[in-house]
């Protein structure tokens, strides 16, 4: 009897998430938690972040057949991957409940939606499922985890809560076949500045940044098109963070530190 409840004891810890308390990574280390951490920016971030010595929650949709992230993780005990669908909004209550006690510096919400140029993305043959699936992800999922792990930010030294964004005016995309993909992103803008109006007075210093045209898709770089190497973008972008105020929350910033109006 006594083995069994040994048993069960050993199987419940090789079960249980994994977590900076078990992994004894120092508590006293900055935390970000990054979303969509699995490929292009978002991995980017968690690699410089990792090396920085800053403990990374890394979460992405599918953590089995994220190999990359994984592979990071087990060469970095700084480094945790957990489950994370900007649909599931259980799954991102529970996720905040399972790390309740771990205060976050930075939340930067950086998954999100991105497809195009297609024809259920042009106005005159909109795909309006589509559209609702677009803010759904681009729009109320990050605003979600906001939510969700607010009081975790609040509880942390930098309070910073980041989401990425895209080009605005010509600095955007200039042909047709995105629209529901700009403007899902130009609704969380929106939704940033609410953020920052609503909690500024808990010193929470809210952004958006751009990360300028990173090739992280398999695109060419075409001439005029001022492509942004993606590991530039991100220790850019990290720096920026770095940087930030109370005053300037609620601002959009590129990630060579320019102010976008």
């Amino acid at each position: 009897m006594n083995f069994l409840k040994v048993l069960v004891a050993v199987c419940a810890l090789l079960l249980a998430p994994l977590s900076f308390a078990d992994d004894g990574v120092d508590g006293a280390r900055p935390t970000v938690l990054i979303t969509g951490a699995n490929r292009g920016i978002g991995i980017e971030f968690a690699k410089q972040y990792a090396e920085l010595g800053w403990n990374v929650i890394a979460t992405c949709r599918n953590p089995a057949g994220a190999d990359e992230l994984n592979e990071l993780a087990a060469a970095n005990n700084n480094v945790v991957v957990e489950r994370l669908d900007l649909l599931d909004h259980e799954g991102i209550d529970a996720l905040a409940e399972q790390y309740r006690e771990q205060p976050v510096d930075v939340l930067l919400n950086n998954a999100g939606l991105m497809r195009g140029p297609d024809r259920g993305q042009m106005v005159g043959t909109i795909d309006y499922d589509e559209f609702d699936r677009f803010y759904k992800i681009n729009a109320i999922g990050p605003l979600k985890v906001s939510e969700a792990f607010y009081k975790n930010v609040k509880a942390s030294d930098l309070k910073i809560m980041a989401a990425l964004t895209t080009g605005k005016g010509n600095r955007g995309i200039p042909v047709p076949g995105f629209s529901l993909y700009k403007t899902s992103k130009a609704a969380l803008d929106a939704i940033q500045k609410e953020i920052a109006i609503r909690w500024k007075r808990q010193g929470i210093k809210v952004v958006t940044l751009l990360p300028g045209r990173v090739l992280t898709h398999g695109e060419t770089d075409a001439p005029g098109q001022n492509a942004v190497d993606v590991e530039d973008s991100i220790s850019g972008m990290i720096e920026v963070l770095d940087a930030l105020t109370i005053e300037q929350t609620g601002w959009t910033i590129q990630w060579d530190g320019e102010l976008i109006e």
